[in-house]
């Protein structure tokens, strides 16, 4: 078997037969039909499942299970994309299989991101590459077409990837690329409304990648309620997880760097990003993450040490 990660296109593929159903299934059944789920859930009480991010400190707090949708959230150039991918990454380490369906971002350049996150550096050679590659194989897929997509395909690759490939991530970059227009808000409610079913159908974790409405300041973190296009987004989805880079600590440092001075701990200290939970709908929890990017790795870590993650050790 070639050691590549795979790379599905638009004509590579038959999806005839995974376009014919353009709505979820709905289903009927009766209240006895959970009646086993519920009795386990008793009697094992309350526990957190699903796939882990990266970092510890949030695994009591979030998690992505089948049957869920997320959207990520973030002002452009705040590297929601980047997080995603790094997160991503880390659900295949566990055993759960990724398709990134990255529909402004050619696969090379993924690729490249996903090196330099995985070799820990900024100057991977040939043999990381197939580490890389090795690493990857069974776990990763991409999905190759730039530029705007119908949602008929998008759900259509959906419904192979689950099927065929038993993937259990799909991550869509970005909503707008799926949709005519960012005033087109019955098409934004009816294309996220189809992935929550589709979703819950084919027990997969979907993920979105959408844009913020244009603020006068990048200083403050934006909300649930700055999403761009129809708040139907936000009131669908199952989680809404906003990446906000700290625009204000970068122009400090880089000031002070320039003139040649040494960054105080105090501003060493602030986090380069947070990651803001505003809804999570099967959990408790809402709140926020504190994250350092490690420029050369293009990796988010945990605290001010800021030491980029092996993936090959992440607990699966």
């Amino acid at each position: 078997m070639q050691n590549d990660i795979q790379i599905i296109t638009p004509d590579s593929f038959d999806f005839k037969a995974y376009m014919a159903e353009t709505e979820p299934l709905i289903k009927v059944l009766s209240a006895d039909a959970w009646r086993q789920a519920l009795v386990r859930s008793v009697r094992e009480g309350e526990q957190i499942l699903g796939a882990k991010l990266p970092w510890s400190k949030t695994h009591d707090h979030l998690r992505f299970r089948g049957g869920e949708v997320t959207l990520w959230q973030g002002i452009n150039g705040h590297g929601k994309s980047q997080l995603l991918g790094q997160a991503a990454m880390w659900f295949a380490a566990q055993g759960e299989r990724v398709c990134v369906a990255s529909f402004e971002m050619r696969p090379l350049s993924t690729l490249k991101r996903m090196l330099r996150q995985f070799a820990m550096n900024g100057t991977p050679g040939e043999g990381a590459v197939n580490q890389l590659m090795d690493w990857a194989q069974d776990k990763f897929w991409l999905y190759d077409q730039l530029g705007s997509v119908t949602p008929d395909m998008v759900y259509a690759v959906i419904r192979y990837c689950a099927k065929e490939l038993n993937i259990k991530h799909f991550i869509i970059d970005s909503l707008m690329k799926c949709v005519k227009g960012e005033d087109d808000y019955n098409g934004q409610k009816d294309f996220v409304d189809v992935l929550t079913g589709l979703a819950r159908d084919l027990n997969i974790h979907i993920h979105v990648v959408h844009h913020v409405r244009k603020s006068d300041s990048e200083d403050s973190v934006p909300g649930k309620f700055d999403s761009k296009g129809s708040g139907a987004i936000t009131d669908q989805v199952d989680q809404i997880l906003t990446v906000w880079r700290n625009k204000k600590k970068e122009k400090a440092v880089e000031k002070l760097l320039r003139n040649g001075d040494s960054v105080p701990e105090d501003i060493s200290g602030k986090p380069d990003a947070m990651l803001v939970c505003d809804k999570n709908r099967h959990g408790e929890w809402e709140g926020s993450v504190a994250l350092w990017f490690h420029p050369q790795s293009l990796q988010y870590t945990p605290d001010s040490r800021n030491m980029p993650l092996d993936i090959r050790k992440a607990a699966v």
